[in-house]
């Protein structure tokens, strides 16, 4: 019986084992696989990525190179291919590709794992890079970010040759990029130069009057020459001067225009800001910009810059004051006995590429009202006309005398006249014997400083800016601390001819404008107006008290 049914047991076990269909035999016989696609193919002299396109049995893929650069056509290496999974091509890595037809095309075969064949059509067309070529310098910016996320904060680009005025000499550069192959990768290289253009300069991210130098954060593109390299994965161009320093920048191209931008990564440094400086340019190129960039172009641009930056005369003092929105730049000298018709020029700057009517050497005329003119015109043909301005600084070192004080009124309604302070406050005459002795002790921050003293005179009195006969008007608070009794602090503004008069350097209590007079020199100081509403029992002193607007101290040799 036992035997019986072990022998019914075999047979069922051969029957269904017979029966039952194995779930892997497609996989494992790979009927399934029927791609026969190219993901990737790098030749001999490729240049980039290869450019697949595929639609059903039409099957193209387009390689780019120098044909310059390779041997013969006809023997074309393959140097690397990846298939799609399970596919194999007699074309292995090593065998040759002939693209010396007329049409340069060659002939692929890719093989599914099931079998099935395609034809792949393989074309070599000439590369032409984005890079290559020469350029001119359209502009070259920053992005700067103070903290723009906050209500105060601000964002703003930036071209650096705003803040940096000495960079503009790079504006004429020419840059070139020559290709001369391609790395195994198919990134294309070759050699570089950043030309120094016609003014045979190059930019300089730095401000001496300052003392800023940035050249080591703003220079990302490299002088002179060296070599490049277009790495297409990363979208980077890397160029290598003649010292073997490495410049990585990004690649920005833009195709409307047929621009690029090559932008270099700055440190961006919030951590290192100093709050005490107010100089926010300073830390906008210090800390707070990321990236900059140079915008090049195929066609060059003229610039249209048509300001002075800087103009000086023969014995000028101090440094000029250039006013850009109003075209105006003052320059002031010693009162020498020069002749203001021909005064002569021994510096001048201009917008880069711009020029002047004038050149060093020429002289300006400035016998109608201290005034003269130059005309600049840009390299984009554009004029703007400048007013020049000269003021005579009279040598104020020495003795005074104190002959007479002007005050200036303007009723808010009514009258407009100077007087004498004497003719209403008569204690003011006792200063007029006073001597009032100005020596200078030397220059800072560009201003002659030193001590001014005024010395009471043969009656030992100052005056008292009050009314004798009237306790409640008074004026010395108001006039009195101008030009103090006994020793003062004193320094000049040599672009403004304006003195400051204090207990010290960082105690200034008053300025006055200079203002040179036939005899000697008149300090004009400007006092509050309507510093009190008027009260209207002062009789006519409510003028003083509430309307007079300048008061004049009037210095002679």
């Amino acid at each position: 019986m036992k035997k019986t049914i072990y022998i019914c047991m075999l047979v069922f076990a051969v029957l269904m084992s017979a029966c039952t269909v194995d779930p892997l035999k497609e996989i494992k016989e790979g009927d399934w696989n029927k791609e026969r696609n190219v993901i990737s193919l790098l030749v001999d002299g490729q240049i980039g990525t290869a450019v697949i396109n595929r639609n059903g049995d039409d099957a193209d893929l387009i390689l780019y190179a120098k044909f310059e650069n390779i041997e013969d056509l006809s023997k074309v290496e393959i140097k690397d291919i990846e298939l799609s999974y399970g596919a194999s091509t007699p074309n292995e890595v090593g065998s040759i590709l002939n693209f010396a037809n007329t049409d340069t095309t060659s002939m692929l075969t890719v093989v599914s794992g099931s079998g099935t064949e395609l034809e792949w059509n393989i074309s070599m067309k000439p590369f032409v890079s984005d890079l290559e070529g020469d350029w001119y310098i359209g502009e070259i910016g920053m992005y700067c970010d103070m903290w723009s996320s906050e209500d105060w904060g601000w964002e703003k680009t930036v071209m650096i040759a705003d803040y940096l005025p000495a960079v503009s000499p790079e504006l004429d550069n020419k840059i070139s990029f020559v290709v001369e192959g391609a790395d195994e990768k198919g990134n294309p290289f070759g050699s570089y130069e950043n030309n120094a253009g016609n003014d045979n300069l190059y930019g300089d991210f730095s401000d001496e009057s300052k003392e800023w130098d940035f050249n080591e954060r703003f220079r990302r593109v490299p002088m002179g020459k060296g070599t490049w390299l277009r790495d297409f994965a990363r979208n980077k161009v890397v160029i290598t001067d003649d010292k073997d320093k490495e410049y990585e920048l990004d690649l920005e191209l833009f195709k409307e225009t047929g621009e690029l931008a090559l932008k270099g990564a700055l440190d961006y440094l919030p951590e290192l800001v100093d709050w005490d400086d107010t100089d926010w340019v300073y830390e906008e190129l210090a800390h707070m910009s990321n990236p900059m960039w140079y915008k090049l172009t195929k066609d060059y641009e003229p610039q249209t810059g048509n300001s002075i930056l800087n103009l000086m005369v023969k014995d000028q003092l101090g440094e000029s004051s250039v006013d850009e929105e109003n075209k105006q730049l003052v320059v002031v000298i010693p009162d020498n006995g020069s002749d203001i018709s021909a005064i002569e020029i021994t510096a001048l700057e201009v917008s880069y590429g711009a020029s002047a009517d004038v050149v060093v050497g020429s002289t300006l005329d400035f016998s109608s009202e201290n005034t003269s003119s130059v005309t600049v015109t840009s390299e984009a043909g554009e004029e703007s006309v400048w007013t020049i301005k000269l003021m005579v600084a009279p040598d104020l070192a020495g003795t005074w005398s104190l002959p007479s004080q002007i005050i200036y009124v303007e009723q808010e309604w009514g009258d407009k006249y100077t007087k004498d302070i004497s003719v209403d406050f008569v204690n003011a005459s006792k200063e007029y014997d006073n001597e009032v002795v100005i020596v200078e002790e030397g220059l800072s921050d560009g201003k002659p400083f030193g001590k001014i003293t005024n010395n009471a005179g043969a009656d030992g009195q100052y005056a008292d800016y009050d009314m004798p006969d009237d306790d409640t008007v008074d004026m010395n608070y108001k006039l009195r601390h101008l030009l103090p009794t006994g020793e003062s602090y004193w320094e000049l503004d040599l672009n403004t001819l304006t003195m400051s008069i204090g207990v010290s350097k960082d105690e200034i209590t008053s300025t006055a404008k200079l203002v040179p007079t036939d005899t000697g020199v008149t300090l004009q100081f400007e006092i509050p107006y309507k510093d009190n509403e008027p009260t209207w029992n002062y009789n006519n002193y409510d003028n003083y008290m509430c309307w007079s607007y300048q008061f004049d101290i009037n210095l002679d040799k």
